[in-house]
């Protein structure tokens, strides 16, 4: 599967962990709890085969050949975080997100990392933003024991 570019430097970057104890972007490596192609695969198991998918209507798991969304992150409070694959190329898929305070789907058209920074590191970025609460963005690994 095709993943967009920016993200597969800042996972590989990065590595597992939280950006300032909000944001977990799923893992480029295959293997562990939270890795993409492991989270993916789960989501579309149990996706319906045709039709609407009640979960996430309007949109769908992605398919090979099909237009859906595929899983790259989540946050501590129940936000969910997926690229919007619209059979153009993955740098140029939109980020579709929900969660706790904005319950409808949300689409923003910018890079993975420049999200991810915006979420923690800028107060204007609502629905979004922690800022707020987190004053000074920060990374933390997590133990290899924990994914």
């Amino acid at each position: 599967m095709a993943l967009p570019e920016d993200y597969k430097r800042l996972a590989e970057t990065f590595g597992k962990g939280l950006f300032s104890d909000f944001l977990q972007i799923l893992s480029v490596a295959p293997g562990g709890a939270f890795d993409l192609s492991t989270t993916w695969q789960s989501l579309s198991v149990d996706a319906p085969a045709e039709g609407e998918d009640p979960l996430y209507a309007p949109y769908r798991i992605y398919q090979p050949g099909q237009i859906g969304l595929i899983p790259w992150g989540f946050s501590q409070t129940e936000g969910e975080y997926f690229w919007l694959e619209n059979g153009k190329a993955a740098d140029e898929w939109p980020i579709v997100t929900r969660g706790r305070g904005y319950q409808e789907w949300r689409q923003v058209d910018m890079s993975t990392p420049e999200f991810i920074y915006r979420v923690v590191a800028d107060p204007q970025f609502e629905p979004f933003s922690i800022a707020a609460l987190v004053p000074e963005p920060f990374f933390a690994p997590a133990p290899e024991s924990t994914f």
